[in-house]
């Protein structure tokens, strides 16, 4: 198995219309998850009231998501795949563009089955890892 990519996305200043036509973000999703060469199995979500909508789209590598808040203007995005055939950078490129989004912040992990390997070790795993007592040394700082 590979290790996996998880693009996480935080987008501002959001066209509030846009965030709130559940059929218009399921296109959208299903072009931007095609374009990065994922392989979809189902897109499906809720259109919430009075505003809102979460998408999810089941992928052969893992999953993508969408969550929007139109009245604040943001959407959350996870683009999450494993392997090396998708280009998940090329999706949220084309999803901040469609989404309006005016300000956007990114963040990527790296997943691994493999302890040690993910690319977001915490400052508490890394003090556990370097002490034989762990929960103690914790308690004592």
């Amino acid at each position: 198995m590979s290790n996996g990519r998880h693009l996480i996305l935080d987008l501002y200043d959001c066209s509030a219309e846009v965030l709130d036509d559940y059929d218009y973000l399921s296109q959208i999703l299903e072009t931007a998850l095609q374009m990065s060469n994922a392989t979809i199995l189902r897109i499906f979500g809720e259109k919430f009231q009075p505003q809102g909508v979460t998408l999810l789209a089941l992928l052969a590598e893992s999953h993508a998501s969408i969550h929007t808040w139109p009245e604040m203007g943001y959407a959350a995005v996870d683009l999450y795949t494993c392997g090396d055939t998708t280009n998940t950078h090329r999706a949220a490129e084309f999803l901040k563009h469609k989404l309006k989004a005016k300000i956007s912040e990114e963040r990527e992990l790296t997943r691994s089955i493999t302890p040690g390997e993910a690319g977001a070790v915490t400052a508490l795993d890394k003090l556990y890892a370097e002490n034989n007592t762990g929960m103690q040394a914790l308690a004592d700082a």
